[in-house]
């Protein structure tokens, strides 16, 4: 009796470690995928009057988009560089931007380092499924994970929906551990590139990309266990 509860509590936390990194594996490509794509950085630009806010073309900006795309890839060193604002050539973020910018490309690091290490240990965990229990077990336990994701996303969804602005402010007090990401509106360019309305708009777009990534495997699996020809539910 006490190896058969073992035995289901290794089970549960491994079947739990595998949704886990599924889900962070899947939340992390879609933040990937948004900061990464250039149109959408283009389409808020134009959508949220950025030019008119910097004095900056919709060319200049997009070049010192695609340098801090760059940077967060740790491919550039450094974001201090010039671009030409209201004429003339000036600095583009002050020192409190720069050190800022500095935690958010840590973070992305980790962010990567995270979505990669999760992949592994979904794979894992899964073929051990596969091959400890049975064929049928494995894709069961994926098929009731990913049906717990998707209502868990959607209820995520909603909170943030309701009061995205404590949300926000939220995630900047869990993620970093000082004040440089209160910025002022009315100086500092990073905020005038990428006020509120940007991140709503790209966290909309990272659950939704999430979401629906969910329900194709929601009826990928589904789909597998219904050629078992065994009760699906």
């Amino acid at each position: 009796m006490l190896f058969k509860m073992v035995r289901k509590t290794i089970d549960a936390l491994l079947i739990g470690g595998m949704m886990i990194s599924l889900l962070l594996a899947v939340l992390l490509s879609s933040l990937q995928y948004v900061a990464f794509n250039g149109n959408f950085y283009k389409e808020e630009y134009e959508k949220n009057d950025v030019m008119s806010v910097t004095g900056m073309s919709i060319d200049e900006l997009m070049k010192i988009t695609k340098i801090m795309q760059r940077y967060l890839m740790d491919k550039e060193e450094t974001l201090d560089v010039s671009a030409k604002i209201n004429g003339s050539m000036q600095r583009m973020f002050n020192d409190r931007e720069l050190a800022h910018m500095k935690d958010v490309k840590d973070l992305f690091q980790m962010g990567f380092l995270t979505r990669n290490i999760s992949i592994i240990v979904f794979i894992l965990i899964f073929t051990y499924f596969l091959f400890a229990k049975s064929f049928y077990k494995a894709f069961d336990y994926l098929l009731k994970g990913t049906i717990f994701i998707i209502i868990l996303l959607l209820a995520f969804a909603l909170t943030v929906t309701l009061n995205f602005d404590n949300w926000f402010t939220g995630f900047h007090l869990v993620f970093f551990d000082n004040d440089l990401w209160q910025l002022n509106a009315e100086t500092d360019r990073l905020i005038q590139m990428f006020p509120l309305e940007f991140f709503q708009d790209a966290v909309f777009v990272i659950f939704r990309n999430a979401f629906f990534t969910f329900i194709v495997i929601l009826a990928i699996v589904y789909g597998i266990l219904k050629m078992t020809k065994k009760p699906v539910f």
